[in-house]
């Protein structure tokens, strides 16, 4: 914390804007080191300062009161860094519990209308900030570097089975030809979980870290809620649901179906179960490198099998 400290001292000496502002570290957990004042917010990028750079002129794009505005990137020391003007709020993580019935619904309401509005920002091509990497189609996008991930998993015989189950999915042709067009692509932001977004407590004032957005799939944001939901109502049953979040997507996914967000229920279906393959077996690739690979893995595969219901067919 002490190297930090220090980096944002030399920070505030170059930009007189900063010289009068108090910075101290975020209550949320994220991928940068993040401080706060008043005013402006700091990421800190230690690890692939090009990744931050990516995210910086991914963000300068995009115009919503929502989004944050980047005022500057630069390097001090080691490190490199953004500022961005500080939305108000906390991340709704930190406060969902205690609103109000219905300030939890104007909130809902207004994620909805967010990802109402990233259907209208589109592009021409198809683009991942994480990676860097423009595709010629969504389906490239997913399957970047999944053999090297099924390789890795694989060095585990218990995930062996449930790897040639995902395979099948994700090799189904008819599904996969529904990937393969440079159709209705959008603004995504790739992580819209309860974390990265703020509110005062009676609306929504912010949408953070925009690391994993896309052009992409215009539902793509939709896939991940669906599954986080899935994920957040596992948390709720083994008694680790601290944030109540499955509450809050139990409740968004309501409201989604009731929205025009989805224009056709079955092509939908059809795509989540190919892209849920993959979120599942990237899940799997996340626990093959954990401190606790054979238990996250078994975790992971008890989730699957209550929802698939393959547990008695695998060998």
């Amino acid at each position: 914390m002490t190297n930090y400290l220090s980096r944002i001292k030399k920070i505030k000496d170059s930009y007189d804007f900063l010289k009068k502002e108090s910075f101290t570290p975020a209550l949320s957990g994220t991928n940068y080191k993040v401080f706060v004042s008043d005013n402006y917010i700091i990421r800190f990028r230690d690890d692939d300062p090009k990744l931050l750079l990516r995210e910086v002129e991914y963000i300068k794009q995009l115009n919503h009161p929502l989004i944050p505005k980047v005022l500057l990137s630069d390097q001090v020391d080691e490190s490199f860094f953004m500022i961005e003007n500080r939305l108000p709020g906390q991340t709704v993580d930190l406060t969902w519990k205690d609103l109000s019935a219905d300030n939890k619904e104007n909130i809902i309401g207004q994620v909805v209308e967010f990802l109402l509005y990233q259907k209208t920002q589109t592009r021409e091509y198809i683009y991942s900030v994480k990676t860097g990497k423009k595709y010629k189609s969504f389906l490239d996008y997913l399957i970047d570097g999944i053999e090297q991930k099924i390789t890795k998993i694989k060095r585990f015989e218990q995930a062996r089975g449930i790897i040639g189950e995902l395979l099948l999915i994700i090799n189904d042709l008819e599904i996969r030809n529904l990937f393969t067009f440079k159709k209705e692509i959008s603004l995504v932001h790739g992580d819209l979980i309860i974390h990265n977004l703020l509110t005062d407590g009676k609306k929504l004032t912010g949408v953070l870290d925009w690391e994993l957005a896309l052009w992409g799939d215009s539902d793509y944001d939709l896939f991940r809620l669906f599954y986080y939901q899935e994920c957040a109502k596992a948390y709720q049953e083994q008694g680790v649901d601290h944030t109540f979040e499955s509450d809050y997507m139990d409740r968004l996914i309501v409201e989604i179906l009731k929205s025009d967000l989805i224009k056709d229920k079955n092509i939908f279906q059809k795509k989540y179960e190919l892209v849920r393959a993959i979120f599942y077996l990237n899940a799997l690739y996340w626990a093959s490198d954990s401190d606790s690979p054979e238990k996250n893995i078994d975790e992971i595969m008890v989730q699957w099998d209550k929802k698939n219901g393959t547990k008695h067919f695998r060998v």
